[in-house]
């Protein structure tokens, strides 16, 4: 199973480091997946002005990074829509230090939550079902994760627990959240409905 979209960090990396150098690649496919997982569609010209707005952008992207939003705008609504539901994180390859790779699911989380905030603004997390607020308080911890400054022998593997908890967080996030959405709908047509006599 592919638990993360290596072949787009490298090219975003390059791209951020003109256009947005405190940024993350990992950081900014953490706030696509979380306005997703919120129910938001987040198309083209919104999603790019989310993620200005969070990268304090006033010009906005270039083509070029634009682009790559798109793809993995449409990676993760793919995933998100489809039957077999794989989700994949944007993190650096598997041959960089374990360190680095840490640091980018902890950010990767951090954006998760500024875009499920951004997509759930007005939600009280009262309203939240359980699960999800177990699921989101996990993201929360996970994006204030210290680096290991070792890399101890079983890490690796727990790394990659992390990552597959992080991914399938985000997808019960995003069924959880349409479930309830589904509810409330239908709750407020029995409300509206009138009585038949």
């Amino acid at each position: 199973m592919t638990t993360n979209e290596s072949d787009l960090f490298a090219p975003l990396a390059t791209l951020l480091a003109t256009e947005a150098p405190r940024l993350n690649p990992a950081e900014l496919q953490g706030v696509i997946c979380g306005l997703l997982a919120a129910g938001m569609t987040a198309e083209e010209p919104e999603l790019c002005g989310v993620l200005a707005s969070h990268a304090g952008l006033r010009d906005g992207w270039s083509s070029a990074t634009t682009q790559i939003f798109s793809t993995l705008r449409q990676r993760a609504w793919d995933a998100f829509h489809g039957d077999t539901m794989e989700l994949s994180l944007l993190l650096p390859d598997e041959q960089q230090p374990l360190a680095e790779r840490v640091a980018a699911l902890a950010v990767w989380c951090e954006g998760f939550m500024v875009g499920f905030g951004t997509g759930t603004a007005g939600m009280k997390d009262s309203d939240l079902p359980p699960s999800l607020q177990e699921a989101i308080a996990d993201m929360a911890a996970i994006s204030q994760v210290e680096v290991p400054e070792d890399e101890e022998d079983d890490a690796e593997g727990q790394l990659e627990q992390v990552i597959e908890h992080c991914r399938v967080s985000a997808l019960l996030v995003f069924t959880e959240l349409a479930l309830l959405r589904r509810r409330q709908k239908s709750d407020n047509k029995k409300t509206v409905e009138p009585t038949r006599h």
